[in-house]
């Protein structure tokens, strides 16, 4: 049975790789996902405290430099079932990018939930770029 899926994205006015910069460090990404809270790394899981409290583990499943792809699973928590989030930087030339936020998730409440969450971390990294 196919997972429910969520898809956003935003241009940023930054070159791919500034972009990119801060979307590939697991540890980096509290000024444009501000929702996350505390994290942590140990080997390739993640683990992020969110400000209520609640600890999420995430598996990093793909750092890729030369796709400027970033793939995590969350593995530890007791609402989410199963779960993949992609996100892919375009280059769109002229020093702007094409942020892609996408992920699938059972169940199917949370994918709304999430979704929602995902765009508004890409507008505040939207926003970093443009200095607002």
């Amino acid at each position: 049975m196919a997972m429910p899926t969520r898809r956003s994205h935003v241009i940023v006015k930054g070159a791919p790789d500034e972009v990119w910069g801060l979307i590939r460090d697991p540890l980096g990404w509290n000024p444009w996902f501000p929702e996350m809270g505390e994290s942590s790394m140990e080997g390739d899981l993640r683990t992020i405290t969110l400000p209520s409290g609640l600890a999420i583990v995430e598996q990093i499943t793909t750092v890729d430099d030369e796709l400027r792809r970033f793939q995590y699973r969350i593995v530890e928590n007791f609402v989410i079932k199963d779960h993949l989030s992609t996100i892919d930087v375009f280059d769109l030339g002229d020093g702007k990018s094409l942020v892609s936020y996408s992920l699938e998730i059972q169940p199917d409440a949370m994918a709304i939930m999430l979704g929602y969450v995902t765009g508004q971390a890409l507008l505040h990294l939207r926003d970093i770029f443009e200095g607002k």
